[in-house]
């Protein structure tokens, strides 16, 4: 009888110590706050863009293609230079202080911008919704676009709930 209550005994304070631990685990795990990234795109590389990626700077996972959801892409290609074919929409990713971009073009070369800062209000309080890509990775501009058919085009999106890439975090 006291063999087996001191089995017992030793079985509970097994369970007790990987509870305890499991729940402590847990509580270290900070919480990721998610943020809606609302953008006009603007493709004045002067080449076809194939696939178009916004990730938080340094991150291995890139979310999901742009230009295979946008409605103005053609045969799954978003063409340069000045055919004014500027999406507006969001995506949704984990609030960090940059991301990057990553463009691939439809002759196999790509481009990435580094040091996105999306979430960096401009002296009037107010966050970019613009990233205009440029030939040269360097001259990529971010900004606050305020045409009168930008930011009305991205709060519908973002009420629609339809974002750009068609990524959704696991609720």
């Amino acid at each position: 009888m006291r063999k087996s209550a001191l089995i017992m005994l030793i079985a509970l304070i097994v369970v007790g110590c990987a509870v305890l631990t499991s729940c402590q685990t847990k509580a270290q795990e900070p919480a990721v706050e998610y943020v809606n990234l609302g953008l006009e795109l603007k493709n004045k590389t002067e080449k076809t863009i194939t696939e178009l990626y916004i990730y938080e700077t340094g991150a291995n996972f890139k979310y999901g293609n742009i230009i295979a959801f946008m409605e103005e892409a053609v045969d799954g290609k978003w063409a340069g230079g000045k055919t004014k074919v500027y999406p507006k929409g969001f995506v949704i990713r984990p609030a960090a202080e940059s991301y990057e971009a990553q463009l691939i073009f439809e002759d196999g070369t790509e481009m990435i911008i580094p040091d996105i800062e999306l979430l960096k209000a401009d002296s009037d309080g107010r966050l970019p919704n613009e990233i205009s890509f440029k030939p040269d990775a360097n001259d990529v501009k971010v900004q606050f676009d305020d045409d009168a058919d930008v930011q009305p085009a991205i709060d519908a999106a973002i009420a629609a709930g339809n974002t750009m890439d068609g990524w959704y975090p696991a609720k």
